[in-house]
C-alpha cells in the first residue's frame, strides 16, 4: 500500500508540473519545426510516461480496462521500449553535453558514445 501512495503521489507532481509548464512547452517546443534536440527533448519529457503505464501495469489498472493491447506482456513491452527511448535520449544529452564544455575532446566523444551504446545495448537483452 505505500508503495503505490509514494508511486502514485511522485507522479502526481511530476504530471501537475507537466500541466504547469504545457503553455510555454507549446510555444517553444510543438511550435517550432521537429530538429534531433526537439526528438531527445520529447524522450526524455515523456519516456516517464513509462513510469506511469507501468505502475498501472503492476496496479491492475490496465487490465480492468478493455483497450486494444489486451496482453499483459504487450503491456510490459511497450512500456520497455518507451523507457528505452528516454534512456537513450538522456544518454545522448549527457554524452552531447560532456563533450561539448571538455572542448569537444573526441576521446570523451567516443568513450561517453560506447558506453551509452552499451547500455542502451544492455537494455534489450
Amino acid at each position: 500500500f505505500v508503495q503505490f501512495c509514494m508511486q502514485y503521489s511522485s507522479l502526481a507532481l511530476l504530471y501537475y508540473d507537466y500541466v504547469l509548464t504545457f503553455p510555454a512547452e507549446v510555444k517553444h517546443i510543438w511550435s517550432r519545426r521537429i530538429t534531433v534536440s526537439t526528438l531527445l527533448y520529447i524522450c526524455c519529457r515523456y519516456a516517464l510516461l513509462a513510469n506511469l503505464l507501468y505502475l498501472f501495469a503492476i496496479s491492475n489498472v490496465i487490465n480492468q480496462v478493455n483497450l486494444a493491447v489486451t496482453h499483459c506482456d504487450d503491456w510490459y513491452t511497450v512500456i520497455g521500449y518507451v523507457s528505452i527511448a528516454g534512456r537513450a535520449a538522456v544518454l545522448a544529452i549527457f554524452t552531447a553535453r560532456t563533450w561539448a564544455t571538455c572542448g569537444k575532446n573526441m576521446l570523451i566523444l567516443y568513450g561517453l558514445g560506447a558506453l551509452a551504446v552499451i547500455c542502451i545495448a544492455i537494455d534489450f537483452v
